[in-house]
Parts: structure tokens; sequence; C-alpha cells
């Protein structure tokens, strides 16, 4: 039994050690391993970040070149006399400036009364373009339009892709010398010159690298599966808070990089006043296993480093266990003597091992110490039940804490979902009607751009308050995130509900909202939506508010739409 014991003791030790030196290596190896790894991916996010701002700097640099020109000769004092005068020397100063800048697919002049005078090779000379939008606000300011498929030019012009041509609007007023507007001078540049940018760019970019150019919306206009929207609405945000960075995230079943970077304005403060602009975003992606191929030679290197440090540990451990092992194998053997050999009365003094010759004295002073120990364990007990009690209600003050939005002191999101599913329940019931407004500050970024963040929550917290003091006292109001709030009105159908979310647009409208010592003023566009029995759950409702906000939006702003009902749509459908 002893042989056993002894065996058992030195492997255990040994395994002990043998255990320790494995954690050691394999902490010190995966941490190297990590680092490495995360060295390989910050290089690659900061050169995809690159990548994406030096297209995102060309796209912007061209476009705003192209927007400065139509400005400049739209201007040109010497041209005034011939835009309504001889043809031919405007057709021939059109002709020049599309020399100059063959990615013009198109360039003209436009009478006020909305028919093309002179165009460049005489398309659409005499065809009436009233009604376009790049003309009538062209009648009125400098603009620039975002792409769009071509529609009269489509026919007229060879356009060798597979895809349809699309185009970007430019335009701007010719006003004679009394400053009055006799014309529009536009040209339609062709979104070709941004596929070939984006073809350079991936020339110089590492194997595996691909480029997209996002809208606003975060659509795709430039790259594989155009009109996709691949990242959802909360990363778009956190692109356009940040203009420029780098995320991972899972495209196309696959993890990759990504970095990006705003195009058209969208950060730059080096463009001049009036120049508008698109909110593109351009998006460098490479696979995560591209970036991480030139390390993995390394890390095998270091792995089998490991190894070998590991196995060298296992053995140095198998030793220290046999040689710590020694004194108590002597002291056992002697121990087994006593009471059987009358010549063995005593244990040996081991030189070192001090611990073994306290160990009789520990043993009989632990029976008193237990006593002590479970008098404090009872204290102790007693004191742990209060402090959980303390804890616990802590908790639900944290709890409640959790469900306010910080900003306004309204519901938020998590905030919101406790009454809202109380609410659907009662419409699912038929006990009342309950109707959702999902409210949108309109032109929010150009509030944090033109007057700072500060300036933005004051009029987040000010919305908010409107909203809130505008609505009954058992209606829900919530902050969604951003400058998106819903109400909940509980007791009301859809009629009803639109002449609230009427009534609240006027109340922001009129507001003025003092910041600074500015008067600001916003308006807001509200998507209304009835629950219906037919809703699977709230969010059902929310979302079709949602879509009818998103209507409001592309109406004009500063409006109510009202999403129609489940029977509409699948009769519709």
């Amino acid at each position: 039994m002893s042989f056993r014991n002894r065996l058992r003791f030195e492997h255990q030790l040994a395994a002990l050690v043998g255990l320790l030196c494995l954690a050691l290596v394999g902490a010190t190896v995966g941490g190297a391993v990590w680092l490495e790894r995360q060295s390989a991916l910050q290089l690659a996010e900061a050169r995809l970040v690159r990548l994406a701002a030096g297209m995102a700097e060309t796209l912007d640099a061209t476009l705003s070149e192209r927007f400065r020109e139509i400005q400049v000769v739209a201007g040109l004092a010497p041209l005034r006399e011939h835009w309504i005068g001889d043809p031919s020397v405007t057709r021939s100063v059109l002709a020049a400036m599309r020399t100059t800048a063959p990615d013009y697919a198109w360039l003209g002049f436009v009478a006020p009364d909305g028919r093309v005078r002179v165009a460049t090779d005489g398309m659409l000379e005499g065809v009436a373009v009233s009604g376009r939008t790049w003309f009538e606000t062209g009648l009125v300011r400098p603009n620039v339009g975002d792409v769009h498929e071509a529609l009269l030019l489509n026919r007229l012009l060879a356009h060798g892709g597979a895809d349809p041509l699309r185009l970007i609007d430019l335009a701007a007023p010719v006003r004679d010398a009394s400053g009055g507007v006799i014309g529009v001078l536009a040209g339609h540049l062709s979104w070709d010159w941004a596929a070939r940018v984006r073809r350079r760019f991936l020339d110089e970019g590492l194997p595996g690298t691909d480029l997209w150019v996002l809208d606003r919306r975060g659509r795709v206009i430039l790259g594989p599966h155009l009109g996709t929207t691949p990242f959802g609405p909360a990363r778009i945000g956190a692109m356009v808070e940040q203009a420029s960075g780098s995320f991972a995230a899972a495209i196309g079943g696959e993890a990759r990089l990504a970095g990006f970077a705003s195009a058209a304005k969208g950060g730059r403060t080096d463009i001049a006043a009036g120049d508008p602009g698109l909110g593109w975003f351009v998006v460098a992606t490479r696979s995560e296993a591209a970036a991480l191929a030139p390390v993995q030679r390394p890390v095998q290197a270091l792995i089998g480093l490991g190894g070998t440090v590991a196995l060298i540990g296992i053995a140095l451990a198998w030793c220290l266990g046999r040689r710590a092992a020694a004194p108590l194998r002597r002291m056992t053997v002697a121990a087994d003597r006593i009471g059987r050999d009358a010549e063995a009365t005593t244990l040996p003094r081991l030189d070192g091992a001090l611990e073994f010759v306290a160990l009789s004295a520990a043993l009989r002073s632990l029976l008193r110490r237990i006593g002590t120990v479970e008098r404090e364990l009872s204290v102790a007990a007693a004191h742990s039940t209060r402090v959980a009690d303390f804890y616990r209600r802590q908790i639900e003050d944290l709890r409640q804490v959790a469900g306010t939005d910080a900003l306004t002191g309204l519901l938020n999101r998590r905030g919101f979902v406790g009454p809202a599913e109380n609410a659907f329940a009662q419409a699912r019931s038929g006990r009342c009607g309950v109707a959702v407004l999902v409210a949108d500050i309109d032109h929010f970024k150009h509030v944090n751009d033109q007057h700072g963040h500060d300036a933005g929550d004051a009029v987040i917290r000010h919305v908010g308050a409107l909203l809130a003091d505008a609505v009954r006292s058992s209606d829900i109001v919530a902050r969604f995130g951003g400058e998106e709030f819903v109400v909940l009105l509980v007791g009301l159908g859809a009629a009803d509900a639109a002449l609230i979310a009427e009534r609240l647009c006027a109340t922001v409208q009129a507001a003025s909202i003092a910041c600074g010592g500015r008067a600001i003023t916003v308006t807001i566009s509200i998507g209304v939506a009835a629950v219906s029995p037919r809703d699977p759950d709230i969010q059902a409702a929310i979302a079709r508010a949602d879509a009818a906000l998103y209507e409001a939006k592309a109406r004009g702003r500063d409006r109510v739409s009202l999403a129609a009902a489940i029977d509409e749509v699948e009769r519709a459908a």
C-alpha cells in the first residue's frame, strides 16, 4: 500500500508541476499568437481604411471639380450673350468642356421653359425636360443629384457595359447681367467614371480585396450586388457617426474585415460652401483568412517551440516530483517501523522539512479552530443575508434605470418593450385600439454639422419633451435611439392617431430651441400604423409605421404618412 501511495503522490506532484508548466507555456504561446493575429488584423484594417479613404477622396475630388466647373462656366460673363445667341458658339463651349472632361455623358443648356436649347452632339435638343429635379432645382441654385439610371440618354448613347447607363446630374443657373435666370447649364456625369476609379484602386490593393460604394441609405451603387443593402441600420448609423473606420462582419457567409470612409463631402471641411454632400460611403473588404495568411508560418513556429518547451517542462516536473517525495518516503518508512521495531522510537529529523515536524501540532489545534470558525460562519451568514437584500434592492433600481433614456428621460427601447407588449395584448383581445407613431427629426445631421453635437442633444431633449407633453398621460413615448421616437397611443384607431401625429408635427415646427444664444427650429416626419389583430407582435406594427415614416421622408419630410392596413396590403398583393 505504501508503495502505491508513494507512486500516487509522486505522480500527482509531477502532474501538478507539469500542468503548471503547460499552462505557463500555453499562456505565453497563446498570447504571442493572439498578439500576432491582432497585429495582422489591425494592419489589414488600416490598409483597408487607407484604400477606402483614397477612393473616397478621389471620388470626392472629381465630383467637386465637375461641380465647380459647371458653376464657373455658368457664371462666365463673356458667355452671357452667347447662351441665347448663336447655338453653334454655345455648342462649341460645351464640346470643349466635354473634351476636357470626357466623363461627361451629356452637356446642355436648357431654356427657362424647360426645353433643351443646345447640347453636345445635338442630343435632346428641343426636348422638354421640365419637371426633372435637376432642372427645377438648377433654376434656383447649383445642385448635384445622386446616382440614377439614364432615361432619355440610355437609348441615344452607345453604352458597352452589361449594366444600364447610370448618371450623376449637375446643374447651375445661368444669369444675365441683371441677375435674371436665362436658363440652366446641366451636365450628366457618367457613373462609369467611378467604376474606372474602383478598378484602379482594386489593381493597387491586395489580392482578394473588394470595393463598394454605398449611398446614404446603405444600398450598393457601385460594386457587386447593386441595389442590395449589405449592412443593417445600426452599422450604417455607426458609419455615418464615425465617417471613417473599420470593423469585422460576416458578409456572404464569410468572415471579412472592412474599412470605410465617407465620400462626396461626408466629413471633409475643405470643400467649397454650397457643394452638397451625397452621403456616399466607400467600403473596402477583405476576407479575414487572407489577412491572416502571412502570419500562419510564424504562428506554427511558435506552437512548435511551445510544444518543445512544454515537453522539457514535463520531464523536469517528473524529476522534481521524485525529489520532493523522497523525504516523505523516508518519513513513511520510519513511522511504519514504530511499534514494529523496538529500536524505532522516533521519527528521523529531516533537514529542510519543518512542515512534517509541525504536522501533529497543527492537527491538535485544528479542532479548537473549528469551533471558532463555526461561530464566525454564523455571523458571516447573517451578514451575507443583509448584504444580499441590499444588492437585491440595488439591482431593482438598476433595472429601472436601464429602461430609461439618459438624454431625454423618456423610456428607451428596453423600457418600451413591457408597456408595448401589454398594450398589444389589449389590442389583440379587442378591448381597445392601439396605434403606433414612429417620428424622426428631419435633417438632424445638418443640426449637428452646423451647430455642434451639444445643440443636437438639446434638440433631441426638446423634441422628446414636446412629444411627451402633447400626448395623454396614458400614452407611451420612447426614444429608440439617435433622433427616432416611438409613441404608443392606447385606445385610438388609425384616423385619430393620424390627427394627433399632424398636431405633433405642427407643435415641433412651431417650437424654437434656444442653444448657445441661437434659436434652432426643426421639423419631424411621422409614420402611423394601427395595431391589427393579425399582427404577430407589436414589432410588426412598429415596422409598418417605420415604413410609413420612410414614405413621409421621401415625400418631402415635415409630414405624416399613414401605413396601409394589413388587409389592404394583402389585397394589393
